[in-house]
């Protein structure tokens, strides 16, 4: 029932009954009817009693919305800091209602929701879908879905409740009132356009770009967006803040239109980069976008990234990243370095925690580099592991690298203005064995294959980041091949960068490229012994029985998924959680593998995949990252059993998106 006026009881507000007012009128209108019955006077009497209740009517109820309006500020006020900050009063639909559900006021977004004017009314029968049982507080009001937030709060001794509703494709699109308005900037590039055009014929390269421009023009239409082509593979499209929903609730379908384009050729499509920006001003929102194409491009394209202010967003990335086949990159990093470390008069080399074979020889390749121009080269090393304890053993054993290792103490007392530090095999700061050295460094070289994340070392002088590549160990023998012709590799040096490849590549049956095998084949020429590699990989009886008794208690979803969790009490449990996982994927029927550990108050998770499972885009959802088939995560303070729930409703999540087609 609507509210009509109001009057005091009791010291509170009191809706009067709008149909108050219509009684009397109708009684007003029968007297005036009945002229013979009723004197001029009397006329004059009602007359002034309808006019009366009318104003009073008027100002009360102009009071009353006053009012109402006062307590639903006062309470959003109040609650802030407990509502989701996705949108505003145009974009989210919001409502304030009594403890029983009487609605005293709503945003716009409400009123177009419930497709009625709401106050007055109890929400429970204009959305009953409120009060019906959900997971997650998800419900679906007219076939879209929504995140449902109800908040208690009091104010001046009566309770009320406040109803918020996201909908949950738009949680990015929703901005304070004033954003939803502002520009939103996309740069899209065809992230393999050279490969693309170079493998088909040249009368089918016009048709190539003129459909991947097809696609990119029927979504600009769809956004009311301008879009327009400024370079052969790159276009930028700008549109409202509001309709970056839509785009959202159909997960960038430009990505797997793009990739059905056929080109004539098997295995050759091209595929989208593509990168949007948000910022209530035009230069915020370009820039937004410029950094989330670069993420996207680093991460392996093909997959779409949103910049906001509260951080990055990714959609698409199933598929792995396509190898490049132009050394373009590495040759002028390679001469970029070279130019560094002669104007440095030491370089320190440091990898992640707990190095592993790839992140070890990869600095013994670098410290053949700085060699061969007279330079000193130092290796950060805290501990040693099971699995490089026979090559640092080696290394300990000869001569020419007598005082080459050192920890993190040593390696701070080094470091100045003159020296150079080299990242290898991580660009996550706080993962490298001594975070405090990327402080005290002046100059910073970051060399990693790992899939970029949303942390990553910003300031680095030199970055070469090429998440296709196998290994750091490949992208390294490439940095050696266009150094210099003096570089001369020792027989240690060769046959750990080729461990380090053979690891990382499982033996060449993981993320395997041509220029895999062609710096294998470098590095054989240089005398690596592959018989002695195999060595390196030789584990002692204690961990090989530990690592079966972590793979014989694995259980196995029917998904093909395998979780196992390492014995508290293991040696090297990181260490171990790695090489079990390997093991379970030679298990038939197993797709990927998941294994936990528990060590320093934190739980590790380490995930492999033979291809057809994405675990880096599991684990991301976790704070870890890594490639398709390996990848790994940290959770501080989560317990074992925790990081195990967690572990299985991302997967869950994954399974969802892959089984929609998307990924977000």
């Amino acid at each position: 029932m609507a509210i009509g006026t109001t009057k005091r009881r009791r010291g509170k507000l009191r809706p009067i009954p709008v149909e108050f007012i219509i009684s009397a009128a109708l009684i007003v209108a029968a007297i005036l009817i009945m002229r013979l019955v009723a004197s001029n006077s009397m006329r004059v009497v009602w007359l002034s009693v309808v006019f009366g209740v009318s104003i009073a009517s008027f100002l009360l109820r102009d009071w009353y919305k006053q009012r109402t309006e006062q307590i639903a500020a006062r309470l959003l006020e109040q609650n802030a800091d407990k509502l989701d900050r996705s949108g505003g009063a145009l974009t989210v639909p919001t409502a304030v209602c009594r403890s029983g559900g009487r609605v005293l006021w709503t945003t716009p977004a409400f009123f177009m929701l419930a497709r009625q004017e709401a106050v007055g009314h109890n929400i429970y029968h204009l959305l009953p879908e409120l009060t019906k049982p959900t997971e997650n507080n998800t419900i679906s009001i007219r076939g879209q879905m929504y995140q449902k937030q109800a908040i208690r709060a009091d104010y001046e001794g009566r309770s009320y409740l406040i109803y918020r509703l996201i909908e949950t494709e738009h949680l990015y699109a929703a901005g304070e009132p004033q954003f939803v308005s502002s520009p939103t900037v996309c740069q899209i590039q065809i992230d393999n356009y050279d490969d693309v055009i170079r493998g088909v014929p040249q009368n089918k390269q016009s048709d190539i770009r003129t459909a991947v421009e097809r696609i990119i023009a029927a979504q600009a239409d769809e956004l009311h967006a301008l879009y327009q082509l400024y370079d052969r593979d790159k276009y930028l499209m700008v549109f409202e803040r509001r309709k970056l929903g839509d785009l959202l609730k159909n997960k960038f379908a430009m990505l797997a239109e793009a990739r059905a384009i056929d080109t004539g050729i098997m295995g050759v499509y091209p595929t989208l980069s593509i990168g949007v920006g948000l910022g209530d001003q035009p230069d915020t929102a370009n820039s937004n976008a410029w950094k989330a194409l670069e993420m996207a491009l680093s991460r392996g394209g093909d997959q779409a990234v949103l910049k906001g202010d509260d951080g990055f967003k990714f959609f698409g990335g199933i598929q792995q990243g396509r190898e490049k086949r132009t050394r373009v990159k590495a040759r002028m990093f390679a001469q970029a370095l070279r130019s560094l470390m002669e104007q440095s008069d030491k370089t320190i080399i440091m990898g992640h925690h707990v190095p592993d074979l790839d992140c070890m020889s990869a600095a013994l390749g670098l410290l053949a580099c700085a060699r061969s121009i007279q330079r000193k080269c130092y290796i950060v090393l805290d501990r040693s592991n099971a699995a490089i304890s026979t090559l640092v053993d080696r290394m300990r054993e000869n001569p020419a690298y007598r005082g080459v290792l050192v920890d993190a103490g040593e390696a701070a007392n080094m470091i100045d203005d003159k020296s150079i530090l080299i990242v290898v095999d991580t660009q996550i700061g706080s993962l490298t064995i001594a975070p405090q050295l990327l402080v005290e460094a002046v100059t910073t070289v970051v060399i990693d294959h790992h899939v970029r994340g949303t942390e990553y070392i910003e300031n680095a002088t030199l970055f070469l980041h090429e998440p296709y590549a196998s290994s750091t160990a490949e992208m390294v023998t490439e940095i050696i091949e266009y150094f210099s012709d003096d570089v001369k590799l020792l027989p240690l040096e060769a046959e750990a960068l080729l461990a380090g490849i053979t690891m990382d590549t499982k033996g060449f049956s993981f993320k395997t490229g041509e220029r895999t095998f062609e710096a294998a084949s470098f590095l054989r020429r240089l005398g690596a012994d592959t018989t002695r590699i195999r060595h390196l990989f030789q584990d002692d009886l204690d961990v090989y029985t530990e690592r079966a008794r972590v793979v014989e208690n694995a259980q196995i979803l029917p998904d093909g998924i395998a979780i196992a969790t390492c014995p508290r009490n293991a040696a090297a449990p990181q260490l171990l959680a790695a090489q079990a996982a390997d093991a379970l994927l030679g298990i038939r029927g197993v797709e990927a593998s998941f294994v936990l550990c528990q060590t320093d108050g934190q739980t590790i998770i380490s995930g492999r995949s033979l291809g057809v499972v994405n675990v880096q885009r599991i684990l991301e959802k976790l704070g870890g990252g890594g490639h398709a088939t390996i990848a790994g995560a940290q959770l501080k303070g989560v317990s074992e059993s925790e990081a195990r729930s967690r572990l299985l409703e991302k997967i869950k999540e994954y399974e969802e998106e892959v089984g929609s087609g998307t990924h977000d």
